[in-house]
């Protein structure tokens, strides 16, 4: 085999090998947040559309803060909020007008 094809071999394999390693370490991340987790995602929905008096339209779990926060997008008198709760402690971190969306 020419060294060329050998080369174009372990180039698409590292890459294979790389994603699947990505990946599987993003599902550990989510898992992780998950058990660290001490409130559904339901009870985040709850707490963020009680906290801006609206409608939650959009939810997701995210750690950039390196804790578990839900991130929920609330829609009050056609404005969007972005409302930041602590998934630990089950607590309303903060609020801001949305106004991107």
């Amino acid at each position: 085999m020419s060294r060329l094809k050998l080369l174009a071999l372990a180039v698409t394999a590292t890459t294979i090998f790389g994603a699947h390693s990505i990946a599987f370490s993003d599902d550990q991340d989510d898992i992780r947040m998950l058990q660290e987790s001490k409130i559904s995602l339901i009870q985040a929905i709850q707490l963020a559309e009680k906290d801006q008096n609206g409608t939650a339209i959009q939810a997701d779990l995210d750690d950039d803060s390196f804790s578990p926060t839900y991130e929920v997008t609330i829609m009050r008198e056609n404005r969007f909020y972005d409302v930041r709760i602590d998934a630990v402690k089950g607590e309303v971190t903060g609020a801001r007008e949305d106004k991107d969306d």
